[in-house]
């Protein structure tokens, strides 16, 4: 009797330890935080969308889209926390990364160092930031004197920071009758209730402007039925701020038609928006995203709106513009997927 219960005990052992040893050979995919921007918004819908498919192309790594208030704040938030370097990505864009090492106020009150350090995985995609009115009379930036100007939050580098930024720089903030950071939504819900005279949109194309999306206020305004007109910002005064800051901005001309109620082509200033990463940030990790986007991108298009811009040029194309900018981890993926040399 006692041989036969020490048997069995040898056997309960032993199974225990082959289910342990195979537990631990499925290791489970490593969590990887996105910090990206408020829900609902564009890039915050697509990495969630990301989140939820990501599964079904790798087993190394399960990125969690965590909203935030905007690419400011990501950019501040990530330089200021070591802790988060080595597991946490965040969404950015060139201009804003430039503004936080230079120590553009109001946004960033000194320059912030650890910025110098941050890599990008990639480019979500190429912006446009275009002023609106319903006023016929304001056609250019020099009608905005008087005027009262509402645009996003000052948190999101693409809806307020770059508005701000122009306006600074061309010396209008402080010859305004107003300016009111409310939000995306609210500054053209405050556009169309009479209390901004100008407001503010933004699209997100691909690198080569074939394919671009409208974000919701855009159709909120478009409902509306009301007379509007996206004002043209002349070249000079966007390269004169660019020649005197060295702001990476990109001077954007959308040619008509690309947006609603926009018979003419309409000029304004943008940006690549980013994936960006401290330069700590494990090698491997870095390829294993990078290669999860470039293999999962044009095909999260069919879930969200802002995926079907991620084509593999468009997210390698500061892997080819400026490589020196690029985590080492995901370079090797452009390199294996054949998009750089």
């Amino acid at each position: 009797m006692k041989y036969i219960v020490k048997s069995t005990f040898t056997v309960f052992v032993s199974a225990l330890f082959l289910l342990t040893t195979s537990l631990s050979a499925t290791a489970a995919p490593k969590k990887l935080d996105i910090l990206i921007s408020p829900s609902g918004s564009g890039p915050y819908l697509a990495w969630a969308t990301m989140q939820n498919y990501a599964s079904d192309y790798t087993d190394k790594i399960a990125p969690m889209a965590v909203e935030t208030p905007g690419f400011t704040y990501n950019v501040r938030y990530l330089a200021s926390s070591p802790q988060l370097w080595k597991n946490t990505i965040i969404g950015s864009g060139q201009v804003v990364e430039w503004a936080a090492k230079e120590g553009i106020s109001p946004f960033f009150p000194k320059p912030m160092e650890a910025v110098k350090d941050f890599r990008a995985l990639g480019v979500m995609s190429r912006t446009s930031n275009m002023f609106v009115t319903l006023d016929p009379s304001i056609k250019s930036k020099d009608d905005f004197v008087g005027k009262r100007v509402a645009v996003g939050l000052l948190t999101q580098n693409e809806w307020g920071m770059h508005q701000r930024m122009m306006l600074d720089g061309w010396g209008i903030t402080k010859k305004l009758k107003s300016f009111d950071a409310l939000g995306p939504a609210q500054n053209i819900n405050a556009l169309l209730d009479g209390k901004a005279d100008i407001g503010t949109l933004t699209t997100h194309s691909n690198r080569d402007f074939s394919f671009t999306l409208q974000a919701g206020p855009f159709k909120t305004l478009e409902s509306a039925g009301r007379e509007y007109a996206f004002i043209d910002i002349d070249k000079k005064d966007i390269q004169s701020y660019i020649d005197k800051t060295g702001a990476p901005f990109s001077i954007q001309t959308l040619p008509a038609n690309t947006v609603a109620n926009q018979p003419e082509p309409v000029t304004s200033f943008g940006n690549y928006t980013l994936l960006s990463v401290h330069k700590s940030f494990p090698e491997e990790d870095a390829y294993e995203m990078t290669k999860l986007w470039l293999k999962s991108g044009i095909k999260l298009g069919e879930y969200s709106a802002i995926a079907k811009i991620w084509d593999e040029d468009t997210i390698a194309t500061i892997a080819k513009i400026g490589p020196e900018n690029i985590h080492p981890g995901a370079l090797r993926a452009y390199k294996e997927f054949g998009l750089i040399k």
